[in-house]
C-alpha cells in the first residue's frame, strides 16, 4: 500500500484554503479596484460628458445649484470628485454667480459593477501567478490538475503508484499534436480535455516569463474543468435576477419616481446586466464540447413521444405516421 500514489491525499489538502489567500486576493481586489476608478474609470467618464457631450463637470468641490423639477425649490449642492458631478451647460466663471447644475451624476455607483468585475478578473489573473501560499486560484488551478491526473490514471492503471502519475505528466510534456490525439484515444479521453490539461501542466512546470506566458491555458482548463460545471446554473440566475432589477427600475424611471436627472442608478442597473451577460457569455464559451466522433455517437432517441426507442424503432413509427396521415388525406 504505501507504493500508492498520494494524488488524493494531495488533492483534498488543495482543497483547503488558507486565510492568507483570501486576505492576499481581497487586497488584490480592493486595490485594483481603485486604481481602476481613479485612473481609468473617471478619467474616461469626464472625458465622454466633455468631449461627447459637450458639456462641463464640476468635481472639484464647488458649489452649484440643482432643481429635481421645476416646481421644486432650488438646492445649493455641494460637488466630490468621485460621488457627486454636477453636469452644466456652460460653467460661470464669475464667483458671485452659482452654476446651474442639469444632471447630478454619482460616477462611483454607476461604475461599481465594471469596476469590480473587472478588478475581480484582474485579481484572480495575478493569483494564479503568486506563490501557491498566498495563490488563491493557484491553489485552484493546481487543484483541479491533480484530479484529472488522477483520474487518467485511473482509467489507464486502475489504483496507481506516483511513478505512473509522473509518467502520464512526462508524457503530455512531450507530446505533440498527433501523439496527444493518439494518448486521447488511448486513456479514452476526449481530446479538447487532454488539450487543456497539457497546458495547464505546462503552465505548472514552467516558471517565470514562461509561467506567465501560460497562464491563460490554465484559467482555461480552470474554467472548463471546474467552474462552467460548478457555477453556470449559478450565473444563469444572476442573469436573470440582474434582468428583473433592470426591468423594475426602468419601470420606475417611467412612473417618473426616478427624476431623469440623476441617471446613475440607471446606469449601475445597465452595467451590472452588463456585466452578467459577459460572465454569462464566457461560461458558455468555456464550457466542455462533445468530441464524440459521429460513429462513436450513441443513437438518438425519440424521448418525448415514444419513451425512449431507438432511430430505427422511430423510424418505424414515422412510417406509421406516414401512412395514416395519408389515410386521413384520402378521407
Amino acid at each position: 500500500m504505501d507504493n500508492l500514489s498520494t494524488s488524493r491525499k494531495e488533492y483534498f489538502e488543495l482543497s483547503k484554503h488558507s486565510a492568507l489567500q483570501f486576505i492576499t486576493f481581497g487586497v488584490l481586489l480592493i486595490g485594483i479596484s481603485y486604481g481602476l476608478l481613479f485612473y481609468v474609470g473617471l478619467p474616461l467618464m469626464d472625458m465622454f460628458f466633455r468631449e461627447f457631450l459637450h458639456t462641463e463637470v464640476l468635481r472639484d468641490g464647488s458649489k452649484v445649484k440643482y432643481q429635481i423639477s421645476d416646481d421644486a425649490k432650488i438646492d445649493i449642492i455641494t460637488t466630490t470628485y468621485s460621488t457627486k458631478w454636477a453636469i452644466v451647460d456652460n460653467r460661470i466663471l464669475e464667483k458671485s454667480t452659482l452654476a446651474q447644475a442639469r444632471y447630478l451624476f454619482n460616477p462611483f455607483f454607476a461604475l461599481l459593477p465594471i469596476i469590480l468585475t473587472l478588478a475581480a478578473a484582474l485579481s484572480a489573473w495575478l493569483s494564479a501567478l503568486l506563490p501557491q501560499g498566498i495563490g488563491l486560484l493557484r491553489q485552484k488551478i493546481e487543484r483541479e490538475i491533480i484530479n484529472s491526473l488522477d483520474r487518467i490514471a485511473r482509467n489507464v492503471y486502475g489504483e496507481h503508484t506516483d511513478s505512473e502519475l509522473k509518467g502520464i505528466i512526462s508524457t503530455l510534456l512531450n507530446s505533440d499534436i498527433r501523439q496527444l490525439h493518439d494518448y486521447a484515444e488511448t486513456v479514452g479521453t476526449p481530446y479538447s480535455e487532454i488539450e487543456t490539461l497539457q497546458r495547464a501542466v505546462r503552465w505548472n512546470e514552467s516558471s517565470g516569463i514562461m509561467r506567465l506566458m501560460r497562464v491563460g491555458g490554465a484559467i482555461k482548463f480552470y474554467m472548463r474543468q471546474y467552474f462552467t460545471i460548478q457555477y453556470s446554473n449559478a450565473i444563469l440566475g444572476l442573469v436573470y435576477i440582474g434582468a428583473a432589477a433592470l426591468i423594475i427600475i426602468i419601470g420606475i424611471r417611467g412612473l417618473k419616481f426616478i427624476p431623469p436627472s440623476e441617471p446613475s442608478i440607471i446606469l449601475f442597473a445597465l452595467g451590472l446586466e452588463f456585466v452578467l451577460l459577459i460572465i454569462y457569455a464566457l461560461t458558455l464559451m468555456y464550457s466542455r464540447q462533445e468530441d464524440l466522433q459521429e460513429n462513436e455517437r450513441p443513437p438518438e432517441k425519440l424521448d418525448v413521444f415514444f419513451g425512449g426507442e431507438s432511430v430505427e424503432g422511430g423510424k418505424e413509427v414515422e412510417n406509421l405516421l406516414r401512412v395514416f396521415i395519408a389515410k386521413k388525406h384520402n378521407e
